[in-house]
C-alpha cells in the first residue's frame, strides 16, 4: 500500500487510494477552516451587528427612552453604519434597528433607544 500526505497537517498515512486525511479530526479542522474562509464576509458583518445589538441593549437597560448622545454609544464600540433594518413607528418616527433594538437621531446628535416586543 502506497502511503500519502494528509491535506492538513502533512502527516505520511496509510489507507483508501482515495484517502486525503490522517484522521476525523484533520478532515473536520480542514473543512471547518475552508467554511470559515468562505463565509468570511458574512462572519465579520455578523459580529458588527451582535456588537451593535448588545451595545443598544445595554443602554437601553441604564437610560431607558431617555435621550443620550451618540458618542457614549461609540465609545462602547457601537458603528451607527450596521443595522437590520428601519421602523416607522405609527407616530412617524423612523427607528435604525439591529434587530429588535433600535433608535432614533435627532438633531443635536442625541438617540432615542427603544426595545421591541417580541411577537410570538
Amino acid at each position: 500500500m502506497k502511503s500519502k500526505e494528509c491535506q492538513q497537517c502533512g502527516t505520511e498515512f496509510l489507507g483508501r487510494t482515495n484517502k486525503k486525511f490522517c484522521s476525523n479530526t484533520c478532515k473536520n479542522n480542514h473543512h471547518n477552516e475552508a467554511y470559515r474562509q468562505s463565509n468570511k464576509v458574512v462572519f465579520n458583518l455578523d459580529k458588527k451587528l451582535h456588537k451593535n445589538r448588545a451595545v443598544l441593549k445595554d443602554m437601553f437597560q441604564v437610560y431607558r427612552s431617555s435621550p443620550i448622545s451618540i458618542d457614549i454609544l461609540k465609545a462602547r464600540g457601537f458603528d451607527k453604519n450596521f443595522h437590520t433594518h428601519t421602523f416607522n413607528a405609527p407616530s412617524g418616527d423612523r427607528y435604525v434597528m439591529v434587530y429588535e433594538v433600535g433608535y432614533k437621531m435627532s438633531f443635536d446628535g442625541q438617540v432615542q433607544i427603544i426595545e421591541l416586543e417580541a411577537v410570538a
